[in-house]
């Protein structure tokens, strides 16, 4: 994935921002290379769905597609100004997108509080614009959500696992939640890419602290 060198990576403003473009990158998407569902809406009546950002986007789609319960995901690129961007923008910083999974979940089988919690323990929630040596505005940890009131929960959540990792030596939380968020489809090539490259990057950066939520 994208490295930043030389800099401290930071958002930019609107007037700053890459413009994008009109129509979608992947304008015709295939179905999910592992489940064989749809990665677009709309979505069956009863589904939910969570955008996630916990870094390398890559990996934490894996993550979730094994999730019993989880019908569908997607990776894409959201929280943002610039419209229907690329990897290439988003990587270049100036779109203040996050690097998503969109994970569409049925919550009779898998519930909001167990999303957040997997997402919790498999990455530092405290390091700010950056995983590991993965530096930038886009590997930031992030939960949006489509109501106020799942956000809300969400923080409840995220703050009571932040007195478990200062009690454990850690910084304060830094992820980012709200609702209502945009999000863009990746290129195909980031689709379920770690089911098409097998060997491919995959890093890991959990902390090890369990989320007692």
């Amino acid at each position: 994935m994208g490295f930043l060198f030389g800099r401290t990576p930071e958002l930019v403003d609107a007037t700053s921002a890459l413009p994008g473009r009109p129509t979608p990158v992947l304008a015709d998407p295939r179905p999910h290379a592992v489940l064989d569902t749809p990665i677009t809406g709309p979505w069956r009546e009863g589904q939910k769905r969570l955008l996630i950002g916990l870094g390398c986007f890559w990996g934490v789609e894996k993550l979730y597609w094994q999730i019993d319960g989880v019908e569908s995901t997607s990776v894409g690129y959201g929280g943002g100004i610039t419209e229907n961007p690329t990897y290439r923008e988003v990587c270049s910083g100036a779109t203040n997108h996050v690097e998503l999974v969109e994970v569409v979940y049925d919550p009779e089988k898998v519930s909001l509080k167990e999303l957040v919690r997997v997402g919790l323990e498999a990455h530092d929630p405290t390091q700010g614009f950056r995983q590991g040596n993965d530096v930038g505005t886009q590997y930031r940890s992030a939960f949006y959500t489509d109501t106020e009131e799942e956000a809300e929960q969400i923080r409840g959540w995220i703050a009571e696992y932040g007195r478990q990792l200062r009690e454990a030596g850690y910084g304060e939380i830094t992820t980012e939640v709200r609702a209502g968020a945009d999000y863009y489809l990746a290129e195909d090539e980031h689709q379920q890419y770690l089911h098409k490259v097998p060997g491919g990057y995959c890093p890991h950066h959990s902390t090890g602290i369990a989320c007692g939520i």
